[in-house]
Formats: C-alpha cells, sequence, structure tokens
C-alpha cells in the first residue's frame, strides 16, 4: 500500500514541479506552435491533464519535460487535425454554394434569354410603326432623340409610337411574365 501511496505522490510531485519549474517554458512552446493564446492555453491545460491521467506510462526513458513537451506536441497535432477536418467541411461548404450560385447565376441567365426572345416575339407582332422605336429604345439603348435622328422621325413622333407600342405590347406580354 506504501508503494501506490508513493508513486502517487510522486505523480502529484513531479507534476507540481514541473509547472513551477518548466510551466510558463511550456505555455511558450504550445503558443509557438499554435499562434494562438486562448488555444495555447486549452492545450496546456489539456497536456497536464493526459500527463496526470497518463503518469504511470511514463516510462523514464526520458526527462519528464521531454514527456511533457512530447504530450503538448501531441495534443498540438491533434488540434491541427481538428482544424484541418472544419477547414475541409467549410471548403466543401462553400463549394456547395457556389454550384448552387453557378447554378442559379446560368437559371437566372437562360430564364433571362428566353424571355428576351419572347419579348422580341411579341415586338415583331405589333405594327410595323411601333416595332422599330421599341426595338431602338429597349434593345439598343437608344435614346429617343437618337431614335428621331436614326429614323428621320420627329421626336414627337419616335414618344407617340414608343407610347402606343408599350401600351400594346403590355397587353401582349400580360401571359409572358
Amino acid at each position: 500500500m506504501d508503494r501506490i501511496i508513493d508513486r502517487e505522490q510522486q505523480k502529484n510531485i513531479d507534476i507540481e514541479n514541473f509547472v513551477i519549474t518548466h510551466g510558463k517554458a511550456l505555455l511558450n512552446y504550445i503558443y509557438s506552435l499554435m499562434k494562438h493564446w486562448e488555444l495555447a492555453e486549452d492545450i496546456y491545460q489539456e497536456t497536464l491533464i493526459a500527463a496526470y491521467i497518463g503518469y504511470d506510462s511514463f516510462e523514464h526513458r526520458s526527462s519528464f519535460k521531454n514527456w511533457l513537451f512530447k504530450i503538448a506536441l501531441n495534443k498540438c497535432k491533434d488540434e491541427w487535425k481538428r482544424q484541418k477536418v472544419k477547414y475541409r467541411y467549410l471548403e466543401e461548404k462553400m463549394d456547395v454554394i457556389e454550384q448552387n450560385e453557378v447554378q442559379d447565376e446560368t437559371e437566372k441567365m437562360v430564364l433571362e434569354k428566353v424571355l428576351h426572345e419572347n419579348l422580341i416575339k411579341k415586338i415583331n407582332e405589333l405594327p410595323s410603326r411601333y416595332q422599330q422605336s421599341l426595338l431602338l429604345y429597349y434593345f439598343y439603348d437608344c435614346s429617343m432623340k437618337d431614335i428621331s435622328q436614326r429614323t428621320s422621325m420627329p421626336l414627337s413622333t419616335v414618344k407617340t409610337h414608343l407610347k402606343r407600342g408599350k401600351e400594346r405590347l403590355r397587353r401582349k406580354v400580360v401571359g409572358i411574365y
């Protein structure tokens, strides 16, 4: 029974002495690996707990300090793996989001093209005097003044054609949209 108590006391003494003498060095070592202070503190605590729990497996082939630093390194590696998995998961989620955005954009482009084609068909069903003004205004981004110059029509006639053409077109496209 004395041997068990001695072993338990030795464990407490070794860990306490390590924390007093090398605790700050271990924490700085972990921080140098992780580059994040709060994470380093968490891993420091995990390292001390793992050392306390696994003390019986310490074989005294190396110093207690080296053994604890090795535990700390392994804890850091575990955290890197967790972060890598988390990063990979986030990357996959971003890929899915980007694919959906591309699909949405493609759908939008296709729908716009179909609507554009249907609108042109409906404009072509209008009397020719309205067709030219509407096409130039909506599809070639010409101003009323530009249309007047291109078609040699008075500006007031262009305005009238656009107004009447839009009214007739509105009645034809009610079913499209």
